[in-house]
């Protein structure tokens, strides 16, 4: 159901669009995984040092989220778009050329903001354009294509890096921005109308953010996103140190095992959109989110095996369990922010990467001699998802929905 004014042609290259444009944090963060160590020696710096420069492109992505949001709601989608793709390619140019560890940590916040406009306009269309299970099917169709970041970049990365040296990424991320840019400008049309737009966007979206916050409806959702998402970080944080620390692989084969784990997105996201024309995202959420807190559980209990394939299985379930419960819950917080899409992605992604920087750092400061950080914070933060939307179900239940 179209819910938006605009003449909307050629959905399917406007989605493509904006696939590509999600797809900016995945290849940001897992393509320079497999060469962490080559880069901090270019830097001069420890592996931990080098580790920050992704909990801080996390940080980036919820700060850049919340400046987004009001832009996009007062000023269109598209304007504020392609000046965040701009950054991101100018970003990912400087940090070609820098050799200081500092200067790279913080090049790669701003990057990081860059790279979040993408994902905010993204999820605002589907708003602007659909909504049910509509918008559902469409954000899963995104996460299906973004998918193909976490499955190609890390073996595409380890390939450049062992040819053409690590640089050859960051070049990558350039070519990506610049392509990104062009598509934009001549594909994606506007679809905020200027009469739907804020006057003064970031002083209406300090109070529509106030909104949300104490919305059950929205917040409860949003958390639980957050939380659910948070899972796909600790193994994007934990699985280089992991894989070929711990169970000894080379750059290659963590590539190639770590595509194989992202690949579960994808099926997932296919399974998702099946289920969607015969359930209610609600009713799918209620199955699905309790065998991903198990998942979690089998990889607390598992983590000190010296079998690799023992203890990818859950793994594999548990981050396909992110792909088929993510899109699910963003829809349904979504549709409880019928004030302006763009603060409500904002808040929605801010939320979502806060809830990541911290997990990350949490793996990341639990080092990698074993399995058992990567896997506690699956296990945790897929409890407290469960915990969350438990809650929410129950006072959807007991509320009148005008009461929201």
């Amino acid at each position: 159901m179209s819910v938006s004014s605009a003449p909307i042609s050629r959905p399917g290259l406007i989605t493509a669009v904006l696939a590509l444009l999600s797809v900016f944090p995945p290849i940001a963060t897992d393509m320079y995984l497999s060469s962490m160590d080559d880069i901090a020696t270019a830097l001069h710096a420890t592996d931990t040092a080098a580790e920050l420069s992704l909990s801080l492109f996390f940080l980036g992505l919820c700060v850049g989220q919340l400046i987004m949001g009001p832009l996009i709601d007062g000023y269109g989608r598209k304007g504020p778009l392609l000046a965040g793709v701009l950054l991101f390619t100018l970003t990912s140019l400087a940090l070609l050329v820098v050799r200081d560890a500092a200067i790279f940590n913080t090049l790669r916040f701003f990057q990081a903001i860059g790279a979040c406009a993408g994902m905010v306009v993204g999820r605002a269309v589907v708003s602007d354009l659909y909504d049910g299970r509509e918008a559902a099917k469409v954000l899963t169709l995104l996460v299906m294509l973004m998918t193909l970041g976490p499955i190609l970049s890390p073996f595409l990365g380890s390939l450049m890096a062992q040819a053409l040296g690590w640089e050859a990424i960051f070049v990558t991320m350039v070519v990506v921005g610049l392509l990104a840019l062009g598509l934009t400008r001549v594909i994606l049309p506007e679809t905020l109308p200027r009469d739907r737009r804020a006057d003064r966007p970031f002083v209406t979206a300090f109070a529509r953010m106030r909104v949300l916050l104490t919305r059950q409806a929205f917040i409860l959702p949003a958390l639980a996103a957050g939380l659910i998402q948070a899972a796909m970080f600790a193994f994007i944080t934990g699985s280089s140190g992991l894989f070929q620390g711990v169970f000894g692989l080379s750059s290659l084969a963590y590539g190639l095992l770590f595509a194989l784990i992202a690949a579960a997105l994808m099926i997932a996201g296919k399974l998702n959109t099946w289920l969607l024309d015969r359930y209610a995202p609600t009713a799918i959420v209620a199955i699905a989110l309790p065998l991903f807190a198990a998942a979690g559980a089998a990889l607390v209990a598992l983590s000190g095996t010296s079998t690799l394939w023992v203890f990818v299985v859950p793994l594999w379930l548990a981050i396909g369990l992110v792909g088929l419960l993510s899109a699910n819950v963003m829809a349904i917080a979504m549709e409880a922010s019928p004030e302006g899409a763009g603060i409500g992605s904002a808040v929605l992604g801010g939320i979502q990467f806060a809830i990541a920087f911290l997990t990350s750092s949490a793996v990341a400061l639990g080092g990698t001699d074993s399995a058992l950080p990567m896997s506690l914070a699956i296990l945790v933060t897929g409890l407290a998802a469960l915990g969350v939307w438990t809650l929410s179900q129950r006072r959807s239940a007991a509320l009148p929905v005008a009461g929201e």
